[in-house]
C-alpha cells in the first residue's frame, strides 16, 4: 500500500514538471508611462511675479485674508479668487472710511497713498487702535516685502490678470439727502416730527401763510466737483409719477464746508391741502442724460419722502 502511494506521488510530480516545461513564458505588459518624456529632473523655476495680481493673491489675499470669518465672501473685499479680488479692489468704492473721509476707492491705479488697501496694511490705526490689516489683534501683520509688493502693484497701474490697467469709472451724480427749511434757516420743515403722522417717508408740512421756503440738496459725484454740476433743477408736480407739467425751479450753488444747491420754493403759489411731489435733476457734465431722483422706478416711499403739503 505504501509503495502505491509513493508511486502515485512520483507520477504527479513528473506530470507537473512536464506541463510546466511546456508553458511558454509571456512578456510583461508594456507600461504606457515609460514613453513619457519628463525632460530634466530639475524643478521649474517660479515665474509668477510676486508684485502682480496673481502673485498677491497667491501669497497674501488667499492665505492671509480669505480666511473663515474674514474676506471669504462674507463681506468685501472678496479675496476668494483672483477675479473677485480685482473687482472688489480696483476703483471699488470705500465702505468703511476714516474720520476725515479721505478715501474714495479701495485701490486707485498709480496712487498707493490714496488707496485704502495700502492704507489698511500700513496704518496701525485707520479708525480704531490695532485695526491694521490683517487685523493686528487677530493675525500677524504683513512682512515688509509683502507690503512692498502691494505698493509696487498699485504704482504699476494695479493691472488685472491680463496686464491691463482699468479706467476710472464715471458714475452718475448721487443725491445724498435734502433739507427743507424756512428762509431764516432756523426751522427744519423736513424733520420727522414735522411730517404727516410723524412718519419719515410721509410728506413734510409747510405752515399756512408761508410765502417761500428753501430746499437744500446735497449732491455728490465721483469725478465732478459739486460746484461744477450742471442743470440743477427742482421739479414739483401734483402727480407722483407724471412730471410733464411740473413747476420748474432752478437751484443756486452755496459754497462752504458742506457745499449744497439751494432752491427757493414759492409756497404762496401752491394750493393748501394738496400733496406736492418733488424730483431733483442734475448733470455731472459727462452724461448725456440728466440724473433724476427719485426715479420712475424708485420705490414709492422714496417718492413720498420727496413730497410736501401746504397746511390748510
Amino acid at each position: 500500500m505504501k509503495k502505491s502511494i509513493f508511486y502515485l506521488l512520483s507520477l504527479s510530480a513528473i506530470t507537473i514538471t512536464i506541463v510546466s516545461a511546456c508553458v511558454k513564458d509571456e512578456p510583461a505588459p508594456e507600461n504606457p508611462f515609460n514613453k513619457i518624456d519628463y525632460g530634466q529632473d530639475t524643478v521649474a523655476a517660479d515665474t509668477v511675479n510676486p508684485a502682480s495680481l496673481l502673485g498677491l493673491h497667491r501669497n497674501i489675499f488667499s492665505v492671509r485674508c480669505a480666511i473663515p470669518g474674514c474676506h471669504d465672501g462674507n463681506f468685501e473685499p472678496d479675496f476668494r479668487t483672483v477675479q473677485s479680488s480685482y473687482s472688489t479692489l480696483v476703483y471699488a468704492p470705500v465702505i468703511k472710511n476714516n474720520d476725515a473721509n479721505a478715501f474714495s476707492f479701495r485701490v486707485i491705479p498709480g496712487n498707493p497713498a490714496m488707496s485704502v488697501l495700502h492704507e489698511r496694511i500700513t496704518n496701525c490705526c485707520f479708525v480704531n487702535e490695532d485695526d491694521r490689516m490683517p487685523q493686528d489683534n487677530i493675525g500677524v501683520p504683513l512682512q515688509q516685502n509683502l507690503i512692498d509688493n502691494v505698493t509696487t502693484w498699485i504704482q504699476d497701474g494695479a493691472k488685472n490678470y491680463y496686464g491691463e490697467t482699468a479706467n476710472r469709472p464715471d458714475l452718475e451724480p448721487l443725491f445724498a439727502y435734502y433739507v427743507a427749511v424756512n428762509t431764516t434757516f432756523d426751522v427744519e420743515y423736513s424733520a420727522i416730527n414735522n411730517r404727516v403722522d410723524s412718519v419719515i417717508y410721509n410728506p413734510f408740512i409747510i405752515p399756512t401763510g408761508t410765502e417761500n421756503f428753501y430746499l437744500a440738496t446735497f449732491v455728490e459725484d465721483d469725478i465732478t466737483e459739486i460746484a461744477d454740476m450742471q442743470f440743477n433743477k427742482l421739479f414739483i408736480s401734483t402727480s407722483i409719477n407724471d412730471f410733464s407739467a411740473a413747476m420748474e425751479l432752478s437751484a443756486v450753488f452755496i459754497p462752504g464746508a458742506d457745499p449744497l444747491w439751494l432752491v427757493s420754493v414759492p409756497a404762496n403759489t401752491l394750493t393748501p391741502g394738496q400733496i406736492y411731489y418733488m424730483r431733483y435733476y442734475a448733470n455731472d457734465g459727462t452724461h448725456t442724460e440728466n440724473t433724476e431722483f427719485p426715479k420712475d422706478e424708485s420705490v414709492e416711499f422714496y417718492k413720498t419722502y420727496w413730497s410736501f403739503i401746504i397746511q390748510p
